[in-house]
C-alpha cells in the first residue's frame, strides 16, 4: 500500500510588514492586509528610522532630526493602524531606530512572526549604493518566509 502523502497546510497568524511609507511599501501592506484578512492574523506594522538622521548647519552644529522623523513616523504608523482595525483586522504597531533589514529581523524573531512582507524597492539612490538592499538582506537573513513585493 503506498504512503498517504503528507498535507501540508500553510497559514499565517502574524504578519510583519516593513514600511517606509513609499508608494513601494504602500503596496507590500496592501499584500499584508490581503494576507491577514484570509489567515485571520495579526498584523505587525515596522517602520525603522535609519542612523543617518543627521545634518551640520552653516554654524557647524550637528542638527538631530531624530525627534522630528520619530513624531511624523509615529503618527503616519498611528493612522495606518487605525485604517487596518477600522477594516476589522488586528493591527499593532512598531517604531524602531537603526538599520532597517536588522530591525526587521530581529521584530520578526522577538515577536515570533509567520511571514515578513516587504517591498522590493523603497528609497533609493546613494542610500541603496551605500546599503544595500533592505529586501535582499531581510530575504537572505530572516529565519521565516518572506514575500517580496515588486512595485506597480
Amino acid at each position: 500500500m503506498p504512503e498517504k502523502e503528507k498535507k501540508t497546510t500553510i497559514g499565517f497568524k502574524r504578519i510583519l510588514v516593513g514600511t517606509d511609507f513609499s508608494d513601494y511599501s504602500e503596496r507590500a501592506v496592501e499584500f499584508a492586509v490581503v494576507l491577514a484578512k484570509k489567515f485571520n492574523a495579526t498584523l505587525s506594522l515596522l517602520h525603522v528610522i535609519e542612523s543617518f538622521s543627521y545634518s551640520v548647519t552653516d554654524s557647524m552644529t550637528v542638527v538631530g532630526h531624530e525627534q522630528a522623523l520619530s513624531a511624523t513616523a509615529a503618527a503616519l504608523l498611528e493612522n495606518l493602524q487605525n485604517d487596518l482595525v477600522d477594516q476589522g483586522l488586528s493591527a499593532n504597531r512598531f517604531l524602531e531606530q537603526g538599520s532597517a533589514y536588522k530591525e526587521i529581523i530581529t521584530k520578526a524573531e522577538d515577536e515570533g512572526v509567520d511571514l515578513i512582507v516587504i517591498g522590493t524597492h523603497g528609497r533609493t539612490g546613494m542610500e541603496h549604493l551605500l546599503l544595500g538592499g533592505v529586501a535582499e538582506r531581510v530575504v537572505r537573513l530572516a529565519k521565516c518566509p518572506v514575500l517580496t513585493i515588486p512595485g506597480k
